[in-house]
């Protein structure tokens, strides 16, 4: 049979179909939110006061995320320094973010854990990753995703 012949075989279809899904699985970008892990004797929803170790400087932006996300939900925050931790709130939010470059800056990872102030007990941690053939997440909505998922909420994407 000549190559021109094949090319319209059903087998020839189906085999370009498989390549071409195949393909498209494999070019594109996922990224996750993970589920969170939240201590079973914590209940998030009564903590009222936190406090935001803040990093500034490039991570400014991600400071005002987490305290705006914290805030949606009831809660009293205060941001600064890990040295300036107040005695006097609920919990503390401790989080670590790295970004890449790829025509523009992209958000690769998110760590976010809560810890009880009293104690310094963990109280939750969520993350949110972005794959190798990544997406350009808009980072509020990620911050807001993830600490959805600490609260037990279903992020919105």
């Amino acid at each position: 049979m000549n190559d021109s012949k094949f090319a319209e075989t059903p087998r020839f279809r189906k085999l370009a179909s498989a390549a071409l899904l195949a393909a498209l699985v494999c070019l594109s970008g996922c990224s996750t939110v993970n589920p969170a892990s939240t201590l079973p004797q914590s209940s998030l929803r009564s903590f009222k006061s936190a406090y935001v170790v803040a990093h500034g400087g490039n991570s400014a932006d991600m400071d005002t995320h987490m305290q705006e996300a914290l805030i949606s939900r009831g809660v009293s925050v205060r941001a600064g320094p890990e040295s300036a931790k107040p005695a006097d709130v609920d919990f503390y939010v401790v989080y670590s973010d790295s970004w890449r470059w790829d025509l523009m800056m992209y958000l690769k990872d998110l760590n976010i854990q809560f810890y009880e102030a009293k104690t310094g007990a963990m109280l939750a941690s969520g993350s949110f990753h972005n794959s190798l053939l990544h997406s350009f997440p808009n980072a509020g909505k990620k911050v807001s995703d993830v600490i959805a998922t600490m609260y037990g909420e279903k992020p919105t994407d």
